[in-house]
């Protein structure tokens, strides 16, 4: 038999009712908020859909399962499986050996490493010597990700306005100065 928390020993039966009000109403605060997290994650995705197809959100979930090596080494199991059934099927498969194998010089893979990382909002940590001519390429990937991600966040938003605008709804980021008008 478990253990009782640290409320277990002697207590009114008025204390309990307490208790179980505290922690109920937590509960109710935490579904809510759940419900909430739920309602807003499946409304992204339907957004993902619209602006990146069918696979958009299957992408994002690689994407980040394959940021560490135990999803990378999961990713790469369930993608040979999947290859041995396509094979299994008669499907004319890519005869590469490795289609992991990554065969671009050091200066693009630090410039498209840079990208990635400015896409993905990360801050500058450099992996490179920041003299070396891969930390420059690095840097300079990272800084074109930015750029590609604010020039990305200033259309969404455009456009999100736009269609405010055309259905009556008025600016969605009201300044200061509108919302005392």
């Amino acid at each position: 038999m478990s253990t009782a928390g640290h409320n277990s020993g002697e207590m009114s039966d008025g204390d309990k009712r307490v208790l179980f009000f505290i922690h109920r109403n937590e509960y109710v605060r935490l579904l809510a908020a759940k419900k909430a997290a739920d309602a807003a994650l499946k409304n992204h995705g339907k957004k993902t859909k619209v602006d990146l197809g069918e696979h958009g959100m299957r992408q994002i979930k690689l994407y980040e399962q394959m940021r560490t090596p135990e999803g990378e080494a999961k990713a790469r199991a369930a993608m040979q499986a999947d290859v041995q059934a396509a094979m299994w099927a008669g499907l004319p498969v890519n005869t590469q050996i490795d289609m992991f194998e990554d065969l671009a010089p050091l200066d693009e893979r630090a410039f498209a490493d840079g990208e990635e990382a400015g896409l993905r909002g990360d801050f500058l940590e450099n992996p490179y010597d920041v003299n070396s001519h891969h930390g420059q390429q690095y840097e300079a990937g990272w800084r074109s990700g930015q750029a590609k991600l604010g020039e990305g966040i200033t259309k969404k938003e455009a456009e999100l306005i736009k269609g405010q605008d055309e259905g009556g709804q008025g600016d969605p980021f009201p300044m200061e100065e509108d919302e005392a008008a």
